[in-house]
């Protein structure tokens, strides 16, 4: 084969091939064609400059909780590119994201102060747009720290509640203390936790209840438990009042001795009278209630005694007297016969 021969079917080999992946390939280079197009369009189109505000969103780790917003939330970036681009931006179209993982941190009193230094790599633009500048340079944010404290726990009760003539006695929570974790800030000013409200409609006794601590009014608050045991003691409400110059009674047995004696006070025939009891019978108490008497069915001889003065009315719920003077000297005498 002659060298001409040789390089003509060279030729034909070489260009069936470059034929072959042009047609296979078609759409390929199309499309590659097209974005050059289009990029070279944008690219030596009239450039304009812009600025435009945006936001700054922060990234968390964790458990972290910022303290506010970051200062300043917004910054102002300055923008190169097409101006049919440029013209059409709206602002959400830009995005900074900055993340705590990337700060510069300090430790301040159970806070995180977090600054970023600001580049224009931390702007997110469109495809044909060119940041030039970010205003202001740095963004700072306090994150609060999550802490560990032991609180009182309160149980909530209200009085008012109670049947007439009761009310609240001694209240213990078991345990004292319960332990919670939550942000500083929360736990700075918060000096107890509660219980939900304990209901006392128709109690007249003491009682025990595992009650629920509050815990939809503690947001962001982790409690190491959700009850706690509360002892509540039911109390009848009290009242003390005084009686004066109440008339001394004798009380003499029927069908005695003493029905052959005379008797007679001989001290002071009157005396006062301190009673304490349940609320409402105390208030409703009135002097003809009360009767106020010396007993002398033991004394059978006639003389001069000193007898206990007795209490006693009609109704219950008197817990406690007092009577002044507690004694009366009371003088027997027989009845002469004519």
């Amino acid at each position: 084969m002659t060298m001409a021969a040789f390089e003509s079917a060279l030729k034909k080999i070489i260009g069936g091939k470059v034929a072959a992946f042009f047609t296979k390939n078609l759409l390929l280079i199309a499309a590659v064609i097209l974005t050059v197009q289009i990029w070279l369009a944008i690219r030596y189109q009239l450039q304009v400059d812009r600025d435009i505000e945006i936001p700054v969103t922060i990234q968390t780790q964790g458990d972290e909780v910022p303290l506010g917003t970051p200062s300043p939330d917004k910054v102002t970036v300055s923008l190169s590119g097409g101006s049919s681009l440029v013209s059409n931006l709206t602002g959400r179209e830009l995005r900074m994201v900055l993340n705590t993982s990337r700060a510069k941190k300090k430790e301040e009193a159970n806070v995180t102060k977090c600054s970023w230094n600001i580049t224009t790599s931390n702007v997110d633009a469109p495809f044909g747009l060119r940041v030039k500048n970010v205003s202001p340079a740095m963004i700072n944010l306090s994150l609060d720290n999550f802490i560990t404290k032991e609180l009182p726990v309160e149980a909530i009760l209200n009085e008012a509640d109670l049947p007439d003539g009761y009310k609240i006695g001694k209240v213990t929570v078991e345990p004292v203390k319960v332990t919670v974790r939550a942000p500083s800030s929360k736990l700075s000013k918060l000096k107890k936790v509660r219980t939900t409200p304990i209901p006392l409609d128709n109690i007249t006794h003491s009682f025990d209840c595992d009650q629920a601590i509050d815990s939809e009014k503690y947001t962001d608050i982790d409690f190491d438990r959700k009850n706690v045991l509360v002892q509540v003691e039911i109390l009848r409400r009290t009242r003390t009042r005084s009686f004066k110059t109440l008339p001394v009674r004798i009380l003499i047995p029927s069908a005695s001795r003493q029905q052959a004696m005379t008797c007679e006070i001989v001290s002071n025939p009157t005396v006062d009278l301190e009673v304490s009891g349940a609320e409402n019978v105390v208030n409703a108490l009135r002097r003809e209630d009360i009767f106020i008497f010396a007993n002398i069915s033991e004394f059978l001889k006639p003389g001069l005694y000193q007898i206990d003065l007795r209490f006693a009315i009609e109704k219950n719920g008197i817990s406690s007297f007092k009577i002044t003077p507690s004694k009366v000297n009371v003088k027997l005498e027989r009845i002469s016969k004519r």
